[in-house]
């Protein structure tokens, strides 16, 4: 093989591998530029279980509590993820993009734990002092049957000694605080804003604004706030139960009809 031979060999050899080396660089650049990564974060602060997710059937790779994928030219992906047992924690399809990819997650009900992508629930404006900001969910079947939706009349109650009788009494004012919008099974778009009060009494109302009766009787609901302690935005639910109230707060006025304690909350903050 003469001289020039070999340096041609060599030459086209050397020009080769530049081109390989090439390649190489530009389809690193090009995973660069479609790597992205996903965070779940929950509204209340509380700590998730998340530990493994699929995007499109495909299992990504954990990076401490976020996952990195390769975005693809869709738009949004089916996203399943998973706890430390394999349970479905999120079955969503959601809009993903290059970066960082930041999701906030909620309960989907106080019956059902797994979770869902959407709006902060417990969003809201700044919260004037001394008072209570809530929302109500409606599971009872006594009440709700069908999961008619009901409003509530609330009204406030103070504590008077009778001297004639003797007794102390709760006497409730006549016109009522707030008369809310339909509560459901569903969360409201906004809080019902009552004063940190001790004595509350809800009327139930129809969709329409007339006196819920059951059996001819009118149907109360008992709100305990004093539970929420110093949280001041709550979401809070009637579960499916029986009446349980007899007498108004510890045994000083009867019940007049059929009553319903509400202390269940869900969310809070």
């Amino acid at each position: 093989m003469t001289a020039y031979n070999k340096i041609s060999i060599y030459l086209l050899a050397f020009l080769m591998s530049f081109g390989f080396i090439g390649c190489n660089k530009g389809e690193l650049v090009e995973e660069q530029e479609q790597l992205a990564r996903i965070t779940f974060r929950t509204y209340t602060g509380e700590h998730l279980n998340i530990k493994k997710i699929s995007i499109n059937g495909e299992f990504t790779r954990p990076d401490g509590t976020s996952f990195l994928f390769f975005v693809d030219k869709k738009d949004s992906a089916d996203v399943v993820a998973f706890d430390d047992k394999d349970n479905k924690l999120i079955q969503q399809r959601l809009a993903l993009k290059r970066g960082s990819n930041v999701f906030g997650v909620y309960p989907k009900s106080p019956l059902d734990p797994t979770l869902v992508v959407g709006k902060n629930p417990l969003e809201t404006g700044v919260a004037p002092e001394g008072t209570y900001q809530v929302k109500i969910l409606n599971y009872n079947k006594i009440i709700s049957p069908n999961g008619e939706p009901i409003r509530l009349a609330i009204y406030k109650g103070t504590m008077v000694f009778d001297e004639v009788s003797g007794w102390e009494q709760i006497f409730f004012e006549e016109e009522p605080l707030v008369t809310t919008d339909l509560i459901t099974d569903q969360i409201p778009e906004y809080f019902i804003q009552i004063p940190r009060t001790t004595f509350y009494k809800a009327t139930v109302l129809d969709k329409d604004g007339n006196p819920l009766l059951l059996d001819g009787q009118n149907v109360y609901i008992y709100p305990r706030l004093g539970v929420l302690q110093d949280f001041k935005f709550a979401i809070m639910y009637l579960p499916n139960k029986e009446a349980d109230v007899i007498f108004e707060e510890d045994w000083f006025n009867m019940v007049d009809g059929l009553g319903f304690e509400l202390f269940d909350v869900w969310l809070k903050k």
